[in-house]
């Protein structure tokens, strides 16, 4: 519980919102085959799982994508989210992001279709001066999800 997780939780929960806010296993390396399978089994223990709503930071929001194209939600808010791995082998070998292939295309595209076809209501945020994160790769993946006015950049 890290960062501003723990004041939305507790005004969730004041609003009488069911959420969950808790540690995630490998939080080091965030590795999408561990990351994905534990929403899934919160989602199914909390359910029904389809009226789930993600709000997912940084990794978190690349689990939320990646989640997304394997199970339907209710709504996805995304922040901070990026598109590549922003050359980090680290983030490369968590798992989340398309690889480019010598001659072109890539290994492990995003499937924007399949994440639209499974949750239908989408918000994304991005801060103009995140120090981590440039606007472009928040850009991408809105371009992505098709969102036009339910991304926020701040």
């Amino acid at each position: 519980r890290s960062n501003w997780y723990g004041r939305l939780y507790e005004e969730l929960n004041n609003r009488d919102i069911k959420c969950i806010c808790e540690n995630f296993p490998d939080p080091l390396h965030a590795r999408r085959d561990r990351w994905v399978p534990h929403m899934r089994s919160l989602a199914e223990t909390n359910g029904p799982p389809e009226n789930v709503v993600l709000i997912g930071h940084s990794s978190g929001a690349q689990a939320a994508l990646r989640y997304a194209e394997l199970y339907p939600l209710h709504a996805c808010i995304l922040v901070s989210a990026t598109y590549s791995d922003l050359g980090d082998a680290h983030e490369r070998a968590s798992g989340y992001y398309p690889q480019p292939q010598p001659g072109g295309g890539e290994t492990n595209p995003y499937e924007f279709s399949k994440m639209k076809d499974n949750c239908k209501t989408w918000h994304q945020f991005h801060s103009d001066d995140d120090p981590f994160i440039p606007v472009h790769e928040a850009k991408a993946v809105q371009k992505g999800l098709g969102l036009t006015d339910t991304f926020y950049l701040l």
